[in-house]
């Protein structure tokens, strides 16, 4: 699935930059770009968007006004260099809020929000039409290249300060910059547990559990009584 993208800004930079980070990214395309929200408007009424990159301050009319306009937008991610604009606009139900230079890091971790999200922006018949349209992969940003990593593929995941350890089937770790925490909400929740402090594991692969230990792989993970309970549940459920 590729996920069409718009982006709306006064300033021909802002867009290059926006047009280079979407084209690194498989499943995203872009469907256009606007140098005005009169030019947004437009595009919006004869074309499916699916994610809308949407500078707040612009000539005319601003993007906070336009969203006022929308009766159902899209997934909309804030671009602007003003910070003081941040708590007004999640009011308008966005996405995301980056503030200009925009790191390509924090890009990926706005996107991933769109596209680990159950919620796509496909309404409801639609949803039903496409059973499959559910992501099964997420992005990772490390040594200056964007992995892409099927769930079914990640044994488990290691946590240490602020990065994160990707345990892949068949490959070799891969380090990311990145929180436990903060990576747990971007996983299905039906496949990815957590264990431990320190550690995500995918049920799929657990090979067996004895005591506060489980293996995947010939790899022994610690069970921590904080989460030793959800561990039981899903054993119990499966029994």
């Amino acid at each position: 699935m590729k996920y069409q993208c718009l982006i709306v800004d006064d300033e021909p930079i802002a867009q290059q930059i926006l047009e280079s980070y979407i084209s690194q990214i498989d499943s995203l395309h872009i469907a256009g770009k606007c140098s005005n929200a009169f030019e947004a408007l437009n595009v919006l009424h004869q074309e499916h968007i699916d994610i809308l990159f949407l500078d707040i301050k612009m000539p005319s009319l601003s993007g906070l006004e336009m969203l006022k306009t929308l009766q159902n937008p899209a997934k909309v991610i804030l671009t602007t260099a003003f910070s003081e604009f941040g708590v007004e606009s999640y009011e308008y139900g966005i996405t995301d809020y980056l503030l200009k230079p925009i790191p390509f890091e924090r890009f990926l971790k706005a996107v991933n929000k769109i596209v680990m999200h159950k919620n796509t922006g496909f309404t409801k018949e639609q949803a039903e039409e496409k059973p499959s349209s559910e992501p099964t992969f997420i992005f990772f940003k490390a040594d200056k290249k964007i992995h892409k990593y099927y769930f079914a593929d990640i044994l488990f995941i290691e946590g240490s300060g602020n990065y994160v350890k990707i345990h892949p089937l068949n490959e070799k770790p891969l380090m990311v910059l990145d929180k436990l925490t903060e990576l747990q909400d971007k996983l299905p929740q039906n496949k990815f547990l957590r264990v431990h402090k320190s550690f995500i594991v995918n049920v799929d692969h657990i090979e067996k559990v004895e005591g506060n230990m489980l293996t995947i792989q010939e790899k022994v993970i610690p069970i921590s009584a904080t989460f030793r309970k959800n561990l039981d549940g899903l054993i119990n459920e499966n029994r």
